[in-house]
């Protein structure tokens, strides 16, 4: 399709204005992560931006992303009328979409009414803790937040291979946006290349979750098979980096660390945060995000006290979130959190100087384990 063609200086030039103009009539330019002092460094989740999530086995990387990019984001669009529009691909390789909306139900259960049920028990999975009817029907009450989760989250877990992911988000993409194109020349013939995207619904946020992307399928290209490593690349480094720069849509990948990184010569160097160094399967896609969280657990590698908290008190109840990477600043950024891993989450912790530690450290005495 023909349109006037806006120079590259114009286009950005409207886009600042445009989202000026945005904050002053009351509106969002992001999502907000609805942790304050960490707002300071990061106000929230952009459009057009990648975000890497990583840490060590069973430290919480998929709990916090569930936590910052799904229910907090969703309970702000039902709960605080958050005026965007949210679309999410989550291509979950480790759970089932059945095991992610019992995840979602034992989340709303915690936060709406303070039952703290987990996922096990609202399959009544002991004979001795069968879920009871009143259970059944306060879930029933809340069905406007699971019927959201599914209007806008989209489970995909029979997808597993780099070109199958990316195609299914570009077939979105074109569905709901105009690609426009531009002549090159190459070898002395003209050949029409994608120039820009205009999404139908400017406001629309759509994110692309993997977890975790060491799960996907080696996969073969052009005839020739791909190692892990260099299926890892072609998802991070094309096809993610082509949904964000293209299509301003916001990827979110879940990384494992590399389990060499927890050993005892890491421990005695005090080297046990996540890190790029030890990322694992593919330390090359760093490079491709606008922004790097690792979540680090004090208690797992039996540290009593960090950061000036006491993790003897807290036990597996916190968690450290660091901005490893960021290209807008903020790195080194850390942000200590209550965690609750049965019903997923998570809540900004007082500084270890404020007085309301102690009304915190009274709370860990009486939480049912």
């Amino acid at each position: 399709m023909n349109q006037e063609k806006k120079s590259l200086f114009s286009r950005v030039y409207e886009n600042i204005v445009n989202k000026r103009e945005r904050i002053l009539s009351g509106k969002v330019n992001c999502i907000p992560w609805n942790l304050p002092r960490f707002e300071e460094s990061s106000p929230g989740i952009e459009q057009g931006k990648y975000y890497q999530i990583t840490a060590q086995s069973k430290a919480g990387k998929t709990q916090l992303t569930d936590w910052l990019f799904v229910f907090n984001t969703i309970k702000q669009i039902v709960d605080d009328n958050l005026d965007i529009r949210l679309k999410i691909f989550y291509f979950t390789l480790e759970l089932s979409k059945e095991e992610k909306m019992l995840a979602c139900f034992a989340n709303i259960l915690y936060i709406k009414e303070g039952l703290r049920i987990a996922p096990t028990d609202l399959k009544s999975t002991h004979a001795k803790k069968v879920l009871s009817s009143e259970i059944l029907e306060i879930i029933s009450k809340y069905q406007k937040y699971f019927d959201k989760i599914e209007e806008i989250v989209e489970f995909v877990d029979d997808i597993r291979h780099a070109t199958g992911i990316y195609d299914l988000v570009r077939k979105y993409a074109v569905a709901n946006g105009t690609i426009y194109y531009r002549d090159i020349i190459i070898k002395g013939e003209i050949t029409k290349v994608e120039d820009r995207y205009e999404p139908n619904d400017p406001e629309e946020y759509v994110m692309v979750i993997i977890d975790h992307i060491g799960l996907i399928s080696p996969q073969k290209l052009n005839g020739s098979q791909l190692s892990l490593h260099e299926s890892i690349s072609l998802l991070s480094s094309d096809y993610l980096i082509k949904l964000r720069n293209r299509f301003n849509y916001i990827p979110v990948v879940v990384i494992q660390q590399a389990i060499a990184g927890e050993n005892i010569e890491h421990k005695k160097a005090g080297a046990l945060r996540p890190s790029v160094a030890n990322l694992g399967d593919n330390k090359l896609i760093a490079r491709d995000c606008n922004m790097m969280i690792g979540i680090f657990s004090p208690f797992k590698h039996e540290i009593p006290e960090y950061l000036g908290y006491d993790i003897q008190k807290f036990k597996d109840n916190i968690r450290f979130v660091e901005i490893i990477i960021s290209r807008d600043g903020g790195a080194g950024t850390i942000c200590p959190l209550y965690f609750d891993g049965a019903v997923n989450y998570f809540k900004e912790l007082p500084l270890p100087s404020d007085p309301k530690i102690k009304e915190v450290y009274e709370f860990m005495k009486n939480i049912k384990k």
